[in-house]
């Protein structure tokens, strides 16, 4: 279905503007989370259970991870990259980035040489 239905979309809170959107990208959009559904209880969305501050952005590590079907290892990675948690400091994020790709690394060298 690739027909231009007008789509409500809110452009920040108390403020309704109302625009056209494809509709085949309304749906990815929503299936990526970007778009929030009806139900505001079920939001995951707009909350985070911890310290992390994915909440405060539009696009989470799990959009991500979605859009580009990522394998657990590079969507750790990419989780480590967005986020900001209270307590930890960059510097761990990264180390933790690197004993990640390391074990990346050895996998596909490892399947590399099953081949």
């Amino acid at each position: 279905m690739n027909e231009d239905l007008g789509t409500s979309l809110y452009v920040d809170e108390g403020h309704k503007a109302t625009m056209p959107i494809n509709y085949d990208l309304y749906l990815k959009l929503k299936h990526l989370g970007i778009i929030h559904g009806e139900d505001a209880d079920e939001d995951t969305r707009s909350f985070n259970v911890g310290k992390s501050d994915y909440s405060h952005h539009i696009i989470q590590p799990w959009s991500i991870w979605i859009d580009y079907n990522l394998d657990p290892w590079d969507a750790d990675i990419v989780k480590r990259v967005l986020r900001t948690k209270e307590g930890d400091s960059r510097t761990l994020d990264y180390e933790k980035i690197i004993h990640i790709c390391k074990e990346k690394i050895r996998q596909l060298k490892e399947k590399h040489i099953a081949e």
